[in-house]
């Protein structure tokens, strides 16, 4: 698998738990099209935790200020839209026209708790060289969000889980911030009892160790939850990281697990890159079609 970076200029989209700008809906389906047509902005929640995950992902607590009127299922996410005030001082810094904001962040916290909720945000410097401006949402989260401030959301939008009776195992595959939607899901699974019955493999790839989120939780859950099996790999691991697991992008230590065709229920959220080689890969294994189930937000800058 090839990496790609797209560094995307101001006017255009970006991330899964990134940047997307709101004038920007030609690339998108035609059911996350129609969501971003809508444009409503309903609610407000105030920030009531930052924790650092690592070195450019925050993991951000919201409490809704009407939680009677908020609600989301598994495998959603939420539109935030950055306050009017900053996005006039961010054009005028770097010379932007934005107007209207916002971006898509999955929920990454079990849906049984509607009172408060987490989303997982990855900063988007500038790139070196390139003359382009940093994320607008991800710069206004990382740079001056901070607890007590209220910001403003959407309705919960998007379907990427699929609720079936199967008995059949569940393959979750997220390449960096793309694990946000399934630290959601997997509290959802293990809540429900699912592992009990099922098997549940979550890959997750990143560039190095440094990139790594939630590592230690995932490993704790791997040693006391039978059935759920952790596989994190680096596809360019450095010799600080000291790494003893797999390492190569994740569609190849994917298919490099599974050595036999089999049935299973697969999830993938990443770059649109690797979601592209990961179904190649579950295809040849034997799963694909309704078996396969994708977030259908593009990941961006």
């Amino acid at each position: 698998m090839i990496p790609r970076r797209d560094f995307i200029r101001s006017g255009l989209v970006a991330c899964l738990a990134g940047p997307v700008s709101a004038d920007l809906t030609a690339s998108r389906g035609l059911a996350v099209a129609a969501t971003l047509k809508q444009r409503t902005f309903p609610h407000r929640a105030r920030v009531i935790r930052i924790e650092e995950l690592n070195h450019n992902i925050k993991r951000i607590r919201l409490k809704p200020l009407d939680p009677e009127s908020f609600e989301f299922t598994p495998g959603q996410y939420v539109l935030l839209k950055a306050p009017a005030d900053y996005i006039t001082e961010f054009n005028k810094r770097h010379g932007t026209s934005h107007k209207e904001v916002y971006r898509h962040y999955s929920f990454a916290s079990s849906p049984a708790e509607q009172s408060r909720f987490d989303v997982i945000i990855k900063r988007y410097d500038a790139p070196r060289g390139k003359d382009v401006p940093p994320g607008v949402v991800s710069t206004y989260v990382h740079r001056h969000l901070e607890v007590g401030d209220v910001v403003t959301l959407s309705d919960p939008g998007g379907k990427l889980y699929a609720t079936n009776d199967s008995e059949r195992p569940i393959v979750l595959v997220a390449g960096g911030v793309g694990a946000a939607p399934f630290v959601c899901l997997l509290n959802y699974f293990f809540e429900k009892k699912v592992d009990e019955k099922r098997d549940i493999y979550f890959f997750l790839g990143v560039r190095s160790r440094r990139d790594l989120i939630l590592h230690e939780q995932f490993t704790e859950w791997s040693k006391t939850r039978a059935k759920f099996h952790y596989i994190p790999a680096l596809s360019h691991p450095q010799e600080t990281d000291a790494w003893e697991g797999e390492t190569g992008y994740i569609n190849v230590v994917l298919d490099k697990y599974f050595t036999e065709p089999f049935d299973a229920d697969a999830y993938l959220a990443g770059p649109p890159i690797m979601i592209k080689y990961t179904r190649e890969v579950l295809a040849g294994k034997g799963i694909k079609g309704d078996r396969v189930h994708r977030d259908r937000i593009r990941v961006r800058e």
